[in-house]
């Protein structure tokens, strides 16, 4: 197993930490430049990495798409071995591929402050409580929210019944912050998935089926390298996800 991986997992300490390394923590295997920590702190924090990376810009489909130059690549690669088959891999919005940390964190205050009104309105909370969680920052106001939703199951996925997680990422963590992500329109299309799988990238985040992340990693040996697959159904469909193997990953960090 990568001992990169098993570090990182060693390394998180916070319940917040735990948590998001158990959504986001794949991209610590990839064959490009991985982030240096689970969650960036702020704006600066990820435009002093970003402006370490070797990066690169194409088309694909009607947007034109940022990625660090390893994965870009591979991501073309696999749309011209995609387009030989009669089929595209296109990106599903302006926004599939890199990101700022203002884009995430404009993404989760959205979603907080639409759960905040909610509850207040169902009287589940109280104004001190939506007021005490405004006034923080983005990145201090997730270990609040994610109190709520385990402690009180208030959740502030879009519809309220999962959440936040599976809607937006927390601010400073997303993986589009390391140019390493790719949301796919056709991303129902079985095909795609195994072209895009023969050239590096998958599916690493289970609420996130359009979500792609380049590891640049045969297949077969994702799961020597700490991760594990797990499955599923959405529709009539069956989807693969690789993610942190955590039972294997705590057993050795003891």
């Amino acid at each position: 197993m990568q001992s990169s991986l098993i570090e990182i997992a060693s390394t998180q300490s916070s319940p917040v930490e735990k948590r998001l390394f158990a959504e986001y923590g794949a991209i610590f295997i990839t064959a490009a430049t991985p982030p240096p920590k689970i969650m960036f702190n702020d704006a600066a924090e990820v435009d002093a990495f970003q402006a370490l990376l070797s990066v690169d810009r194409a088309f694909f489909g009607d947007h034109e798409i940022e990625l660090q130059t390893k994965a870009l690549d591979a991501l073309g690669a696999a749309a011209s071995d995609m387009a030989g088959r009669g089929g595209a891999i296109t990106a599903r919005a302006a926004d599939s591929g890199s990101r700022s940390y203002e884009d995430t964190a404009r993404l989760w205050t959205r979603n907080v402050t639409r759960g905040l009104q909610h509850w207040e309105s169902l009287l589940r909370i109280g104004a001190e409580t939506t007021q005490s969680i405004l006034k923080r920052c983005p990145a201090e106001q997730v270990a609040a929210i994610l109190n709520l939703e385990d402690a009180q199951q208030l959740f502030f996925g879009t519809f309220f019944d999962k959440s936040i997680l599976y809607s937006v990422a927390a601010p400073g963590a997303s993986q589009h912050l390391s140019k390493l992500a790719f949301d796919v329109a056709e991303f129902e299309n079985v095909e795609v998935k195994s072209v895009l799988a023969s050239h590096g990238w998958y599916r690493t985040v289970p609420s996130d089926l359009p979500h792609f992340t380049y590891l640049g990693r045969d297949q077969d040996a994702l799961g020597s390298m700490g991760l594990e697959c797990v499955k599923r159904v959405c529709g009539t469909q069956e989807y693969d996800f690789w993610i942190p193997d955590l039972a294997r990953l705590q057993m050795i960090v003891r």
